[in-house]
Parts: C-alpha cells; sequence; structure tokens
C-alpha cells in the first residue's frame, strides 16, 4: 500500500476476497465474508478515498523523517530483523531464527503474485523486480552469530543462499526506502514469524533482541550500528487494539506486555510484530524520540494494515 497510489489500493483490496490468510482480533481463522458480516457497517468511513490519500501522505511524510535520520546517521552497518516468507527458505527447511553472514546478499525477482499494476509498482519499490546484489557485513555478522550462540540461541548461520532464491522485501524495501541504495553493509537476521509449528515467542524476540545488542558491544569489528525492524504492525486485518498496545509498550518501555504477546495474535502478516519486538529487546534502555501509527482500511471487512513508523534515541 506506502507503494502505490490510494486509488490503486482497491486493486489490492480486490485480493483481500480470496486471501486464505485472514485472523480476526483474537487471532481466529476467518474468511472475507466471515469477516465483512462481523463487521457491519463498521469501516464504512474508513474507505473514503480523500482519507486513504491523508494517510498515504502522513506515512510518507513519517518515512521521509525516518529515512532521513537513519541516513545522517551515517552508520557503518545496519542490522535488519525482518521475516522470510519462502524467499530464502521452503518447506524443506524452515529455521526460527538465522543470520546472513556473506559478503554479499541478494534480492530476487517476485513472482507468484497476482498479475496488475499494483504488484508491478511492489516489484520495484521490494527491490524484486530483479537480482539486485547489496554489501553484507561478514565480520560483524559472525559476532552476532557467536554472541548469540553463547546465550543460548540456536542460531542458523547462512553463508550463502540457495541457488534461485534471495532475500525478500523485509530487506529489499528497507533499503530502497530508507537508505535510497546507499552502500551501506547490511547484517540480515531472518525470524520466522509467518510458519507454525517453530515461530519464537515474543519473549524469544525480545531475548534474542539483547543478545543482538550484546553482540555489537562485543564485537571487534567496532563499527556504528542502527538496528532496523521491518514489516508490520497488523495485516492483512487491521488490529487498531493490538498496534496500540505494541506501540505504547515500546514508548513506555514495558518489557512485560511485549514479552507476553500470546502466539495467536502473532499470525499471517501480524506476526511481523515480532521484528518490532526483537528491536524492542535490543533497544532496550533507550526512549522513543517520536512515533507514528496510521491504520490503513481498505474493505468494509477491516482488511489493511496497521502503519507503524518509530524512531529510538
Amino acid at each position: 500500500m506506502l507503494l502505490n497510489n490510494p486509488r490503486m489500493w482497491r486493486e489490492r483490496a480486490g485480493q483481500d476476497r480470496t486471501n486464505p490468510d485472514l485472523f480476526d482480533d483474537a487471532g481466529v481463522h476467518r474468511t472475507f465474508d466471515e469477516l465483512a458480516e462481523a463487521a457491519g457497517d463498521r469501516y464504512r468511513d474508513e474507505l473514503d478515498l480523500a482519507l486513504w490519500e491523508r494517510r498515504h501522505t502522513a506515512c510518507h511524510a513519517a518515512m521521509d523523517r525516518l529515512a532521513a535520520e537513519v541516513q545522517a546517521l551515517d552508520c557503518d552497518a545496519l542490522v535488519v530483523v525482518g521475516d522470510d516468507q519462502g524467499e530464502v527458505f521452503d518447506k524443506s527447511i524452515q529455521p526460527a531464527i538465522g543470520i546472513y553472514w556473506g559478503k554479499e546478499w541478494h534480492t530476487d525477482l517476485l513472482d507468484h503474485v497476482p498479475p496488475g499494476r499494483f504488484f508491478e509498482n511492489v516489484k520495484v519499490g521490494y527491490a524484486m523486480d530483479d537480482v539486485h546484489v547489496f554489501e553484507g557485513a561478514p565480520d560483524l555478522a559472525r559476532d552476532l552469530v557467536t554472541t548469540a550462540v553463547g546465550l543460548d540461541f540456536d542460531i542458523t548461520s547462512l553463508e550463502e543462499v540457495p541457488a534461485g532464491r534471495g532475500f525478500g522485501h523485509a530487506y529489499g524495501f528497507v533499503i530502497r526506502r530508507l537508505l535510497d541504495e546507499k552502500s551501506v553493509p547490511v547484517v540480515p537476521v531472518l525470524l520466522n514469524t509467518y510458519y507454525p509449528p517453530n515461530q519464537p515467542t515474543a519473549a524469544r524476540c525480545y531475548d534474542l533482541g539483547r543478545a543482538l545488542a550484546e553482540g555489537v558491544r562485543r564485537s571487534a569489528s567496532d563499527r556504528k550500528v542502527v538496528f532496523a525492524a521491518s514489516g508490520g504492525l497488523s495485516h492483512f486485518v487491521v488490529n487498531e487494539r493490538l498496534d496500540r498496545l505494541v506501540l505504547d509498550a515500546i514508548v513506555t518501555g514495558d518489557a512485560g506486555t511485549l514479552r507476553s504477546i500470546p502466539q495467536e495474535q502473532l499470525q499471517s502478516g501480524t506476526s511481523e510484530i515480532r521484528n518490532w519486538i526483537t528491536i524492542a529487546g535490543a533497544m532496550e534502555g533507550r526512549g522513543v524520540a517520536w512515533h507514528e501509527y496510521v491504520p490503513c482500511y481498505r474493505t468494509h471487512a477491516g482488511t489493511g494494515c496497521g502503519m507503524a513508523f518509530l524512531r529510538w534515541n
């Protein structure tokens, strides 16, 4: 939705009707029609094009601010915590936590998506319109792996990806939108947020963030490192209550709330909240400089995405 003019959101909205990965606020799997029947007229006022345009503008203003601040930090490396959705891994193996430590990493062509202009724009914004090669940070990444293992995490380490595969939108979008493809070494951290049965718990994600921060502190590479959480908050059904709970807990430093979010609440796209919880663990003890929340609905069933942007001090 961030990569398309709001006038095109209806194209994506039409695809929601057949999306098999819709969950209600309680984390119960629902069909589109079941969600629509339960919602009634609740979202009628959310579907105004003028409102969509204002929300789209607010999202881009927040991303522009975030991009400017990230670039002003002039960091030596970026650690991106994201989730793999069948780009690097497949059903033959699905690690709960992976860290890539190769010298280079690349995205790949996004396929198996509905036809139309909406996803053509998405491919470009995700850096998945072709194979794009980016710089890794192998020394720092190895230090993150060894530190996390020393803290009792079972880490899947990757120096290469299988032939014909590449990293997905969780990483390409960050590079293109926040760094403007500026050459900064990136360490991709891959969480299995999406696929049962080995999704890490919220508590495990928070502790992983602590371990990643400790890895940076112990690293001999002596780099200025920025952490980034990619994805989320709630989607493909907007859950404002959960989104605001997560953001409020991050702002107030309420680790107990973040660590106790139930697994059933973190399904489908909403599972990417795990990435945010991980970075909250890494940023423990730091205050939040600013944050923005924009719930972007696109259908009368409440489907859409809870857009959130946040910067720690």
